[in-house]
């Protein structure tokens, strides 16, 4: 048996959320669900597990998210890495669903990533998806629904599109070998963390010639404007469609309410194999987080590896942990959802306490009683530890008149009311946390 907590063992990028971090995260988690709800996505459910012949599919994760699997001892099973996939192979499986599908699945994934700061291997996502929609408008859908999330949760964010097809474009404008494009893209979507220099630098250790590197430098970084950066991708990119559709995404975002900013990216590129149009990433606008706080994209080709049947799609996921980094949840002053802490001076008025317990629980309020036996002062500590704002104090008094005494545990005062009252007074001004 261990000793002590650092004899404990324990696994590495994950953590425990204290009662207070928890309830911090359901009430993030039931923001982004109200909102995804009103934007009529309808939830579904996969499982945690799914087969490592599906998530090490050619052209599914891709080589380096293959190298990040959490595979399973039985049965030729692995953890999933997102919930992409699952979502694809449960389209393949369900073909009799109706089109337009919109799905959102609220989860846990793990990589079998190197952990460090706002980086963990249990990961929740907060995914919505399009399958079978129309492009551009099916696009900016899930890109709205996600952005109106961060700006319900107030969050200063942004997000940067780019577009796969673009990228290809370019790559095959300045002479680079297709078979080095996929590697050429996982270098430059390292802009963030390399720099520029550090990116040019790999592409020429890629083999890329220098002129070759100096174009695609120039593509991603040319422009300080959505205009001019589209504009700049007309003169390098054959394919103009690409760069039609990017500006009507751009345009139909307009129409929705919308607070952050929105930026074409070219260095945006997502890493994993399936995405073959228009992708984007969220980042904080301010604050220290690092690393993107929710991604996506359109990814046209991977139901029909799983079907014969060729579904478009376009999804994007928040990702709830950097969302609470972001969000300070260590310092969540909520600790319980319940709105008041029924105490009682002695153990026969426990009776009386839990029947004015279950009245107020009755009339929608959420009340904890006190299971301990201790005394009162005992009791009032233990409930301020809590963080409740309310305390019912039941004694003998409170039981011979059929009410009970109503503390407000911030200022101390005190109030003798009925049950009734007691209710309208913590619906409005208790610690409703739901």
């Amino acid at each position: 048996m261990a000793d002590s907590m650092a004899d404990i063992p324990f696994p590495r990028g994950v953590r425990d959320l204290l009662p207070s971090a928890a309830l911090f995260r359901s009430s993030v988690i039931r923001t982004i669900e109200k909102v995804y709800q009103s934007f009529g996505f309808y939830e579904i459910d996969t499982p945690y597990m799914e087969s490592l012949d599906l998530l090490k599919g050619k052209e599914v994760i891709g080589e380096e998210g293959t190298k990040e699997l959490f595979e399973l001892k039985v049965e030729n099973l692995g953890m999933r890495y997102d919930q992409t996939v699952s979502l694809a192979r449960f389209m393949a499986m369900h073909q009799e669903l109706p089109l337009p599908f919109k799905r959102y699945q609220i989860g846990k994934v793990w990589r079998l990533d190197e952990p460090q700061k706002n980086r963990y291997r249990e990961i929740t996502q907060a995914d919505v998806d399009i399958v079978g929609g129309k492009r551009v408008i099916s696009d900016a859908e899930v890109i709205a629904a996600a952005m109106t999330a961060y700006d319900r949760l107030g969050i200063s964010y942004m997000i940067r599109i780019s577009d796969r097809r673009l990228l290809n474009g370019a790559l095959d404008a300045y002479g680079i070998p297709k078979e080095l494009h996929i590697k050429v893209m996982r270098v430059i979507d390292k802009l963030d963390r390399l720099g520029n220099a550090g990116v040019a630098a790999d592409l020429l250790k890629l083999g890329v010639k220098k002129e070759s590197a100096d174009g695609i430098m120039g593509f991603i970084t040319k422009g300080s404007t959505n205009e001019e950066r589209l504009d700049y991708a007309e003169t390098v990119v054959k394919d103009k469609e690409p760069i039609k559709e990017m500006r009507d995404l751009l345009d139909t975002l307009k129409l929705y309410t919308l607070s952050g900013e929105i930026g074409v990216d070219f260095s945006t590129v997502r890493g994993i194999d399936y995405y073959t149009g228009v992708v984007f990433e969220t980042m904080e606008k301010k604050g220290t987080m690092r690393y993107s706080m929710g991604s996506g994209g359109r990814y046209d080709n991977l139901i029909g590896k799983y079907c014969s049947r060729e579904l478009p799609a376009v999804g994007i996921s928040i990702g709830i942990d950097r969302v609470m980094d972001s969000l300070g949840y260590e310092s969540a002053p909520v600790y319980t959802y319940a709105d008041a802490l029924v105490v009682y001076v002695k153990e026969g008025n426990y009776r009386y306490a839990l029947k004015v317990a279950n009245d107020l629980r009755g009339r929608g309020l959420n009340i904890d009683i006190n299971l301990a036996g201790k005394n009162l002062a005992n009791q009032l500590a233990y409930a301020n530890s809590l963080r409740f704002s309310h305390a019912i104090i039941i004694g003998d008094e409170e039981e011979k008149l059929g009410k009970l005494k109503l503390r407000d545990l911030s200022s101390g005062n005190e109030e003798l009311v009925g049950t009734e009252e007691a209710a309208g007074r913590l619906g409005k001004g208790g610690a409703k946390n739901q």
